[in-house]
């Protein structure tokens, strides 16, 4: 009886000896795929962190023509204070202009050129 016992047992290691093994190859592969996806969501991360500069880049871009449209408004109002004269129909057509890409923007059925002259305006 001793015998049996000893077969058993012996039986019994075998298999867990097998099995650690097959656990060892999968757990081997587990590490590779974790590897790939670790590589993976790098090139991600970075793809990501190029998208939002471009991002920042453009926003910049736009604000700073924002500004641009805006000092070239004012700017025309600023040197109007020099010389009135030639400077305030320069400042008139450019406000009419202003306003027709103004009226453009805003409603296309509505026709935003008028008859009405020009005038100079004093700010």
């Amino acid at each position: 009886m001793g015998y049996i016992v000893y077969g058993i047992l012996a039986l019994i290691l075998g298999l867990l000896w097998w099995q650690n093994g097959a656990l060892q190859d999968e757990l081997k592969e587990q590490h590779s795929i974790n590897l790939l996806a670790t590589k993976a969501n790098e090139k991600w991360q970075d793809e990501i962190e190029k998208l939002n500069l471009e991002f920042s880049k453009g926003l910049e871009s736009l604000s700073e023509l924002k500004s641009k449209k805006e000092i070239e408004r004012v700017y025309v109002k600023e040197v109007s204070n020099n010389t009135n004269s030639c400077i305030d129909a320069v400042n008139a057509v450019y406000e009419r202009l202003w306003e027709r890409e103004n009226n453009r923007t805003t409603s296309n059925t509505k026709d935003s050129y008028t008859n009405e002259p020009l005038s100079a305006k004093q700010d």
